[in-house]
């Protein structure tokens, strides 16, 4: 049995009351059991093999923390330490009682038992057992220690199309670290990408390695987009060669979960230095 307490002098106490606050926890160790101070050991994003995703950012009135289900459900929420219970929640107002009332919605999870790279919680509240399908526990692993070592990459092929300020692009890179990039920005000067054209480089030891180390951390054999289409976002679509495999997503809908894969391709693959511009251009499968 695990058991948390917090202890908050007063002036992190008032902090948090404005919501102004972000708290960090500390995990000190009692014989029988843990006094939670401040949870560093909580703090970050946390995964199922299912790609139930968990991700403490800051605790109080700060809707930066994420919870989503295997049925590509996404939400932002508060998120409070009550005793042993990580307390998700929605805080709102509405026109019925004037915006006068605040409603708060409650996803409780009970912390059945965490160290640096797991967490097991249990769903306690109404909303949380349907938010997670009535399962009655939750074991996942720290996103950054979930790697596949027998991940073994050949080619990846990347297209994104234009919204608002973004340009069209369509990219590749293969197992030899040549990048083919093929871009539409008419928004040159008013973003950082490239102006229109076609370039190509070869990449970097480091930057490679970099690649190879976040695809191997994506879960990319199980990673699967959402068949929800969301108005002005780019409709992406990732092709990746690997093991003699290959896999194919397509949507206006990412999961959080693959956050880290296309941020990498975004802002250092696509703007890539070393990107020099070719006269011709090269068909990219779609």
């Amino acid at each position: 049995m695990y058991n948390f307490l917090i202890y908050l002098n007063k002036t992190e106490l008032a902090a948090m009351r404005k919501g102004t606050a972000a708290i960090f926890l500390t995990l000190i160790f009692f014989p029988g059991h843990y006094i939670l101070a401040q949870p560093t050991v909580l703090k970050g994003a946390w995964v199922t093999p299912e790609q139930d995703l968990i991700e403490i950012r800051n605790l109080g009135r700060d809707s930066s923390n994420v919870m989503a289900n295997k049925l590509m459900q996404e939400d932002y929420f508060h998120l409070f330490m009550l005793g042993d219970t990580l307390s998700f929640q929605h805080i709102y107002t509405n026109s019925r009682t004037q915006f006068k009332i605040e409603y708060v919605d409650r996803y409780d999870l009970k912390v059945v038992s965490c160290d640096k790279s797991s967490l097991i919680v249990k769903p306690v509240s109404k909303l949380s057992k349907a938010y997670f399908q009535n399962r009655p526990l939750l074991k996942l692993k720290r996103k950054e220690q979930v790697i596949d070592t027998t991940f073994v990459f050949e080619k990846l092929v990347y297209h994104a199309t234009q919204a608002w300020f973004s340009p069209t692009v369509s990219l590749q890179l293969d197992n030899r670290k040549n990048l083919y990039l093929e871009i539409n920005n008419g928004f040159y000067g008013h973003n950082k990408d490239l102006a229109t054209g076609q370039y190509m480089a070869v990449l970097d030891d480091s930057t490679y390695k970099q690649c190879i180390t976040i695809l191997q951390n994506s879960s990319i054999r199980s990673l699967r987009f959402g068949n929800v289409e969301v108005k002005d976002s780019p409709e992406i679509t990732l092709i990746i060669y690997f093991n003699g495999q290959r896999k194919y997503l397509k949507s206006t809908f990412t999961p959080r979960v693959a956050n880290d894969l296309l941020s990498f391709i975004t802002w250092r693959l696509q703007t890539y230095a070393s990107l020099k511009l070719i006269d011709r251009g090269y068909e990219l499968e779609r």
